[in-house]
């Protein structure tokens, strides 16, 4: 999967520049501090005037020798920029700038993406020419999903480094670009030049890689949870999936490598009160009632659960809850106690859960200072050994559950050294009709020094399996996959994180390029975790619009994302429904850092675009029609309010129309039509604004368009706190103020 990098990670690099100490000399270095700034200052256009100066110097233990240069305003916080020079090579590192600028208060950005590249690719090729060249622009995949340039005031390029046609995904330069000035913003290099690089020639075949991804890794045939629509109630279902994540496999050596991967479960807890008298209850709150008459006290979790902890009369129980089922488990009493020797500085925690309905052990957790790392510890267990004393353990608490059981190693225990853990994770994930249920399973934790159970945790619901007939054959999904997503060749850059010193290598590797989602088992569609086929996404470009009276407005949209297509027809003169006209709407709306997912055509899909809508007060629930065919008045309604001025609109008899059919606009929609026609969202140019009209969807872009254009505060010379969103202009041509 290819990534997108984001300049966070720059920012969080010069967070740890700024923190390094101020030096004015180096030793050992290729470069003084003159002319690292020499060579600073003349790679930027920076009037460092008027800005206080700092520096420090450092070596990395690679061999790097680095100087960083800061510069800040002496006066107010009014811009900054920093700096890092190779003193070996001379070359720039990074660069970061701000300023405290006032930004253009529409969507729309002065100057387009191309612009912008060609602006970084100047940059990037004038600093490292030789670099450059062996680069490549990453496309903008992610963006097809979550699009949303117009929310942020730059733009992003990362161009990927090549090494004989092969990308190294974790050496790039990145620059940023200021959409409305096309200043620079921040430049980041990221190259390997010290670490060894393997050769590519000594790589093994694809065909090889597909043989050793096939017997150890590949996809099978198992149950998987999903949520229609966001729904709470899940279904099952048969797919094709990866076992264990998207793993890579050692182009050189033929061995698997993995990559941790972190999950987060949890839980809604429920109120266990009876109603009071005469109130009535929901259906959804009766169950709840009638559900808690079932559950087991807590007198009898404890007994169950001291079987497996070591409960005794030092532990103080601090907490105890009862948790409430949902997709399809029981409720859970959850227990926890604790014990502190001060003479002794020890401490152990004890944690567990009891199913509240059969009184079985869901988990339990021990934590103490006895099984604690401790560097030069001996073990006195092996992983194998552990997996025995795992094994002997739950075919005692649940021998029907471990004889449906597989084991299967967690893949993030790759990373786990035997010399440097205290503990081994032993996992078995259910089977059913000889099917994979991976989201069931029973995890063991066996402490590597004294071979006690710390840790089990179970996940295992009540489901109604369905019959595996009728599925493809594993070998049509191999095609399928293969089809879609094939093997490549990268360069990727390995951490170990057992190691201290010299914990960085590089490896080549084979990976599927691009994959997410999973096989649908019957259809044979890829799907996302809802069930829905995932998209294939592509540049939008229509071929209907050329000559089009409102062309320049859709290519507009379409370049910030808010129309998307799998389509090369826009149809231009088709009538627009109110469905249709909200999820743009939404989509020009949406604010900065909280992207609307991107929607298929269907109709459920549209559901989160109207919550969002009637949620803003751009339209009631009452309102929603989402198969009509929406009007100019209609849409002019929605469009105000979105502006945040509805309540300006609604104020009567402010507000006079000079319009040849102001008398067919009833009195509560005026203010509205006064406020559209304007600020030009509305074309009232011909004089007349045809409010029962039904839109296009050529005129919806020319609609949105406008509405992108509006200054969304009052002009001034200093920005404004606290003031109303917009005021109608009263010298527009379409409104009048009403006469004393």
């Amino acid at each position: 999967m290819k990534r997108i990098v984001s300049i966070i990670t720059l920012t969080a690099v010069l967070i740890g520049i700024l923190l390094t100490g101020p030096v004015t000399a180096a030793e050992n270095s290729n470069l003084d501090l003159k002319k690292a700034l020499e060579i600073a200052k003349t790679a930027f256009d920076f009037d460092t005037t008027n800005h206080d100066f700092s520096s420090s110097y450092t070596e990395t233990k690679f061999g790097r020798k680095l100087w960083y240069l800061n510069w800040n305003a002496k006066e107010g916080s009014k811009s900054s920029m920093s700096i890092t020079v190779d003193a070996a090579t001379g070359e720039i590192i990074n660069m970061y700038q701000w300023k405290n600028m006032p930004q253009p208060l529409n969507k729309i950005p002065k100057y387009t993406r191309e612009e912008a590249l060609k602006v970084a690719e100047a940059l990037a090729g004038r600093l490292h020419p030789d670099k450059f060249k062996d680069t490549e622009l990453m496309d903008e995949y992610w963006d097809n999903i979550y699009r949303s340039y117009y929310s942020s005031d730059s733009y992003n390029f990362n161009f990927i480094r090549k090494i004989k046609g092969i990308d190294f995904q974790d050496n790039m330069i990145q620059v940023q670009v200021d959409k409305n000035t096309l200043e620079v913003r921040s430049f980041n290099l990221d190259w390997d030049t010290v670490i060894p690089i393997p050769d590519s020639a000594k790589a093994i075949s694809a065909d090889a890689a597909k043989k050793i991804f096939e017997e150890k890794l590949g996809i099978e045939l198992a149950y998987q949870m999903i949520y229609p629509n966001n729904s709470r109630d899940p279904k099952l279902i048969l797919v094709y999936n990866q076992k264990n994540a998207n793993q890579r496999i050692d182009a050189i050596t033929g061995e698997i490598m993995t990559q941790p991967y972190y999950g987060l479960m949890e839980r809604s807890a429920m109120g266990g009160d009876t109603a009071a008298a005469g109130v009535v209850l929901t259906p959804e709150e009766q169950k709840v009632i009638d559900d808690s008459s079932k559950y087991i006290s807590l007198e009898r979790a404890v007994e169950q659960i001291k079987k497996y902890l070591p409960v005794d009369g030092k532990y103080n129980m601090d907490n105890s809850s009862l948790y409430g089922g949902n997709n399809n488990e029981n409720a859970v009493w959850s227990i926890s106690w604790s014990y502190i020797d001060k003479e002794k500085n020890t401490y152990s925690y004890l944690y567990g859960t009891v199913d509240a309905v059969t009184g079985e052990v869901r988990s339990f957790n021990i934590s103490n200072s006895e099984n604690e790392y401790k560097a030069g510890r001996v073990h006195k267990y092996t992983k194998e050994q552990c997996r025995e004393i795992a094994e002997k353990f739950l075919k005692e608490i649940q021998p029907v559950k471990f004889n449906t059981s597989e084991y299967r190693d967690l893949y993030y225990d790759i990373y786990v050294d035997p010399q440097n853990v205290s503990s081994y994770n032993i996992n078995y994930i259910r089977k059913e009709n000889g099917i994979s249920v991976p989201f069931n399973n029973m995890t063991i934790t066996v402490s590597a020094y004294t071979g006690e159970i710390i840790n089990f945790s179970m996940n295992w619901q009540e489901l109604d399996f369905p019959s595996a007939e009728g599925v493809i054959s594993l070998e049509d999904a191999y095609k399928l996959l293969y089809a879609k997503h094939d093997l490549m060749l990268k360069y990727i850059r390995v951490y170990n994180y057992n190691k201290f010193n010299d914990s960085t290598e590089i490896k080549l590797a084979y990976m599927l390029d691009d994959y997410y989602g999973m096989i649908d088992a019957r259809s044979g569609q890829f799907i996302d975790y809802s069930g829905k086929p995932v998209r294939e996404f592509k540049k939008v470009s229509f071929t209907d619009i050329e000559g089009h009276k409102y062309e320049n407005d859709i290519k507009l949209l379409v370049e910030l994302g808010i129309i998307d297509s799998t389509e090369d027809k826009f149809k231009p003169d088709t009538k627009i429904t109110q469905k249709e006209f909200v999820k743009l709407l939404m989509k020009a709306t949406q604010p900065d850092y909280y992207p609307i997912p991107y929607a298929a055509s269907d109709s459920s899909e549209y559901d989160m675009y109207y919550e969002n809508a009637i949620s803003q007060n751009i339209l009631s629930r009452n309102d929603k029609k989402p198969e009509a065919c929406i009007t100019r008045m209609e849409a002019s309604k929605m469009t105000v309010n979105a502006l945040g001025v509805g309540f300006v609109a609604d104020l009567s008899g402010i507000f006079s129309l000079n319009l040849k059919d102001a008398a067919s606009i009833t009195a509560e929609n005026k203010g509205y039509a006064a406020i559209a026609a304007a600020l030009g969202i509305v074309d009232t140019s011909a004089g007349s604004f045809i409010p029962g009209l039904e839109l296009t969807k050529s005129e919806t872009a020319g609609m949105l368009a406008s509405y992108l254009k509006v200054d969304k505060a009052p002009k001034s010379s200093e920005p404004t706190i606290g003031t109303p969103a917009i005021m109608p202009a009263l010298d527009a041509p379409a409104i009048m103020p009403k006469a004393e």
